[in-house]
């Protein structure tokens, strides 16, 4: 199941390239009709560097396509398990094969954020990891609880994109 779910985390940008190549022919018209906003919650869960950076990457596109499409995209990101140790500013613990992608992503990170996504470290994992609050890099806000912060955007309206 991990591996599916990593498997469509990478397959999702050839799906973007795929779309670009049918140039106007494809489109999300009839899942969009009378949006004006559209909320989201991503849950990351996915232990791999390169795969949350990749993650990050498709979140970008697909708040650049929802912007194409004339749709105000508010998205917030919570990182839970593993995935919190590949927010801190001094990478502790990171292993050298890892150090690219991590740095990538914490600069995809800074990216978005100036963009308005907003970018959450679950206290329960960061405990877990040994990750201290003020480790975490500027743009990633520790929160208490990142299974209570989704239930909470959940009841606000936001739609929950698991990623695992």
């Amino acid at each position: 199941m991990k591996t599916l779910r990593i498997l469509l985390v990478l397959l999702l940008p050839l799906f973007a390239v795929a779309s670009s190549a049918f140039g106007d022919s494809l489109n999300d018209s009839a899942a969009l009709s009378g949006l004006h906003s559209a909320k989201a919650i991503f849950l990351v869960n996915i232990k791999k560097p390169e795969a949350v950076d990749h993650l990050i990457q498709v979140i970008a596109l697909t708040r650049k396509q929802l912007l194409q499409q004339h749709v105000k995209p508010q998205f917030i990101v919570v990182f839970i398990g593993p995935d919190v140790a590949f927010l801190t500013k001094d990478r502790r613990g990171i292993s050298y094969m890892d150090e690219r992608s991590v740095a990538e992503l914490q600069q995809e990170i800074a990216k978005l954020s100036k963009l308005g996504v907003s970018f959450q470290a679950c206290g329960v994992a960061m405990h877990g990891m040994d990750v201290h609050p003020k480790s975490l890099i500027p743009d990633v806000q520790p929160v208490e609880s990142g299974f209570i912060s989704v239930i909470a955007y959940q009841e606000k309206g936001y739609a929950l994109v698991p990623v695992y």
